[in-house]
């Protein structure tokens, strides 16, 4: 896994992040995040964009950050090309739908090499990975998803959530209990653009 893993150590904030969606349960992840005041990024697939476009604005209206995933959760270390038509094509699906392009590109499955990152910049995008991994795509459950941010989340830390490619229920149950405890620690969710101060 390649990219940057978290931002500055010193700032009390971290990144909430959400990949492969936009699904039908993104808008109970907005929900979620509206319940408490915290903001998120979102690193959607190109190819379930169509559609959506009106989750797509409301994750913007409501200041969260919209980041991409290629296109089709296809691995692509080693595949700059592929990588850069990807990137692209889902960054102008984007556009298209909400009226912004996105800054932050993640590697389906975080599988980034070199050659992948510098595609992803040729498409005018920086590669982000993450530090902490509630491994929720396992569907262990919201208490489950909850501890494992917990126990490992500290000040820049990005945690790598999903709002797609499977039921999410338990990610979206988790938001209500992880959120106040961060809270409680001094920790703001805020966007990778904030977190990495771009």
């Amino acid at each position: 896994m390649r990219g940057i893993p978290h931002g500055d150590r010193d700032l009390p904030r971290v990144a909430l992040t959400f990949d492969d969606g936009p699904s039908a349960d993104t808008p109970a992840v907005l929900d979620a995040l509206a319940r408490h005041g915290a903001q998120g990024t979102f690193f959607v697939l190109g190819a379930v964009v169509s559609g959506r476009a009106e989750v797509l604005r409301r994750m913007r209206a409501e200041g969260h950050e919209i980041a991409n995933h290629g296109y089709a959760h296809d691995r692509l270390a080693h595949r700059p090309l592929k990588t850069l038509r990807e990137a692209r094509r889902t960054s102008a699906l984007v556009q298209r739908a909400a009226g912004v392009r996105p800054r932050h590109f993640r590697a389906p499955h975080g599988d980034a090499s070199v050659a992948t990152i510098a595609a992803a910049r040729l498409a005018g995008l920086t590669t982000v990975a993450w530090d902490v991994d509630p491994r929720d795509w396992e569907a262990p459950g919201a208490q489950a998803i909850a501890e494992r941010v917990l126990i490992a989340v500290r000040a820049g830390s990005i945690v790598d959530l999903h709002d797609g490619r499977g039921h999410r229920q338990g990610t979206v149950a988790a938001l209500d209990l992880l959120v106040p405890v961060l809270r409680d620690r001094g920790l703001q969710p805020v966007t990778l653009r904030m977190l990495l101060g771009r």
